[in-house]
């Protein structure tokens, strides 16, 4: 199922045009081997081992020549790599992980797939999140040379950067800020390098014990508390 949400689209800052828009998730996944034996239900000689076997070839091949460059055409669409980034001259060249040259990959389904999909989408619209809701995305930290880094396996004193939405709190409100919690207990981080609406930096506490931590911020954009949190632990050495 195609779960669809209305949210705000902050985009747009002309009240005469629409000012929210559709984002969309799926509620299900289906993996490798639940679709070669999916393919193996087709009334085939083959079972659901050859059709795994022929997946795996598939996938060396398409590696093989999405590596070279090639756009690579399937049963029901094209795949292909696509570099993008910037640059301070017409002169300078793309050099993949330099800066923010980075290598993403484009799928474009054919028309006939566009068409059996629209013919048969299963989707449902679900509720909105409240405004002004906190949403915690990503948590990061940071290095020495202030780039970010997905080990959160971290020592006292590393900031940790938490990225997501409506992310600003009242500091002088105890009940509002980033909190760290297990077993032990929840401590709540009382100091902050960046207090931001989509990115908030904080260092971690020198007296915090060691240990896993879940992290949580809790903001109050109205009457109302609101908790977000993500799944990400980090460990404190």
């Amino acid at each position: 199922m195609l779960n669809i949400k209305t949210i705000k689209n902050v985009l747009v800052t002309d009240e005469s045009k629409d000012g929210f828009c559709f984002r969309s998730s799926c509620s299900q996944s289906l993996s490798q081997k639940k679709l070669a034996s999916e393919m193996s239900d087709w009334n085939s000689s083959f079972t659901e081992a050859d059709y795994l076997g022929m997946l795996s070839v598939m996938e060396t091949i398409v590696i093989k020549y999405l590596a070279k460059g090639y756009s690579v055409e399937l049963p029901f669409g094209t795949l292909r790599a696509n570099a993008t980034g910037t640059c301070a001259n017409i002169q300078d060249g793309f050099v993949l992980g330099t800066g923010n040259h980075t290598l993403g990959f484009l799928f474009n389904a054919n028309e006939a797939t566009i068409a059996k999909v629209k013919a048969n989408l299963e989707y449902r619209q679900i509720p909105p999140d409240l405004t002004g809701e906190a949403k915690l995305y990503r948590i990061t930290t940071l290095n020495d040379d202030a780039s970010e880094s997905a080990n959160l396996s971290v020592s006292k004193g590393k900031t940790l950067r938490l990225h997501g939405r409506n992310l600003t709190f009242d500091i002088k409100d105890e009940n509002q800020g980033v909190f760290l919690e297990n077993e032990s207990g929840v401590t709540r981080l009382s100091v902050y390098n960046r207090r931001g609406t989509n990115v908030v930096d904080s260092p971690v506490p020198s007296e915090l014990p060691a240990g896993s931590y879940n992290v949580s911020i809790v903001t109050k954009p109205g009457n109302t508390y609101f908790t977000a949190n993500i799944d990400s632990v980090i460990t404190v050495a």
